[in-house]
């Protein structure tokens, strides 16, 4: 009975030292990786919108609004450049068949896409990776959108049609439903 209680305490003790070690190591990890993870974002944006010079990032108050009414929508950020608007970049996840798609919607300020970004998958390699593998994909979104939504068909070649991924149907339409939310959000809730 007294060697049980012995390792118990043993035990409470190196699980107890382990949790402050971890707890350390987060503390000083967490804003490192929580800046790189900004600093990519930004980046991405640029691609999105290579004239900008400055980015406001809306706060979670304004995001939580408008994910109340467009659940995939994570994050919005107002793009600038000159001090005048040019567009919005949108963060939305969807789910694709192996997981969740994050992917980066760029709107123009006249409601066309900028373009698009998909920023982490998980799909399945050489099928579902096809949304980032194939830059043609990616491509397709660009100028469209202004009508409302997009819809996924053959080459993509009609004014408001992106292209769809043969094998890769759930994770094209993924991408798609998060693209039509950051066009209804900025139809709804941030065009002027």
């Amino acid at each position: 009975m007294k060697d049980t209680i012995k390792l118990g305490l043993v035990l409470l003790l190196v699980t107890s030292i382990a949790g402050g070690i971890l707890a350390g190591v987060n503390s000083i990890t967490g804003p490192v990786i929580a800046e790189r993870e900004k600093m990519e974002s930004l980046s991405a944006i640029l691609e999105l919108f290579p004239d900008a010079d400055d980015s406001v990032e809306y706060d979670e108050a304004q995001v939580a609004e408008i994910a109340s009414t467009y659940p995939s929508i994570r994050e919005v950020t107002e793009v600038l450049s000159e001090g005048e608007t040019i567009g919005y970049a949108m963060s939305t996840v969807t789910g694709g068949y192996a997981g969740d798609i994050t992917t980066l919607v760029g709107v123009n300020a006249d409601g066309t896409l900028a373009g698009i970004k998909v920023l982490v998958m998980s799909e399945t390699a050489g099928l579902g990776s096809k949304i980032v593998d194939d830059p043609g994909f990616a491509e397709s979104f660009e100028g469209k959108g202004a009508g409302g939504n997009v819809t996924a068909s053959g080459e993509g070649a009609g004014d408001d049609e992106v292209m769809m991924l043969s094998g890769a149907t759930v994770s094209t339409n993924a991408v798609v439903k998060g693209v039509n939310e950051a066009l209804d959000a900025f139809a709804n809730n941030l065009s002027n």
